[in-house]
């Protein structure tokens, strides 16, 4: 093929290969059980810190973060670096509405952190109040976000901040729990078991998503079988 021996095209490639490398590493980063909005958004942050160095690093020349496109490189990688430009464009477009948002997120995820004054007014003294609480702060360090926000900040003193934080541990950051519902049911209800009745595929479905155990053993015991004669 001639396209295999012109530099340029290899070149190309080379760096549709390396960029595609650092999307996908970026995508199975974001998914996952357990993922929340505030974290996928500082894994989304730092990668677009990334393309921010490579745009610069691109424009010098520097071909360090991709390795398949240096190989074939022995010019200019300066024209790449419109690439990256172009593709952080459209990362900060994207997201422009979560960027929007981040005091509130910061607020929930890092809240001993986040000067009351900045804060929306109905949050400023419950943030002053949760941050002058030693007892408080030695639970953030120690435990986990959503155990400290459900267990330690109580409804009554800090309703505020209970309902904020509510609010933005309950936003879905990615469709991966959708996805992964859709590929058990595909396997729950396929060709082969075709006749499962609704009520049963229902029943089904909540254990196979459930993040609740079952211990089989003990509910073989609480039923009893006719033995046989």
């Amino acid at each position: 093929m001639t396209e295999l021996e012109d530099e340029n095209w290899l070149c190309d490639l080379g760096f549709v290969v390396d960029i595609t490398k650092h999307l996908n590493d970026l995508n199975v980063q974001l998914q996952g059980p357990d993922q929340l909005l505030h974290s996928m958004f500082s894994k989304i942050k730092s990668f677009m810190s990334m393309l921010s160095l490579w745009e610069n690093q691109l424009k010098d020349n520097d071909c360090t973060h991709f390795s398949t496109m240096k190989k074939y490189n022995s010019t200019s990688c300066a024209q790449y670096a419109l690439e990256c430009s172009g593709l952080l464009e459209s990362f900060n477009d994207r997201f422009h509405d979560i960027k929007s948002k981040q005091l509130e997120l910061d607020i929930f995820s890092i809240p001993f952190n986040v000067k009351p004054a900045s804060a929306p007014s109905q949050l400023q003294l419950e943030l002053i109040k949760l941050q002058s609480d030693d007892t408080l702060k030695a639970m953030y360090l120690n435990k986990p976000l959503l155990k400290f926000h459900r267990v330690y900040v109580s409804k009554e003193e800090f309703s505020n901040l209970r309902a904020s934080a509510l609010k933005w541990s309950s936003i879905f950051g990615s469709t991966y729990l959708c996805e992964q519902f859709f590929s058990k049911m595909n396997i729950t209800k396929s060709c082969y078991r075709s006749r499962v009745t609704d009520e049963i595929f229902s029943m089904q479905l909540r254990v196979a998503t459930s993040s609740v155990h079952s211990n089989i053993t003990r509910l073989v015991k609480q039923n009893s079988f006719q033995i046989s004669h």
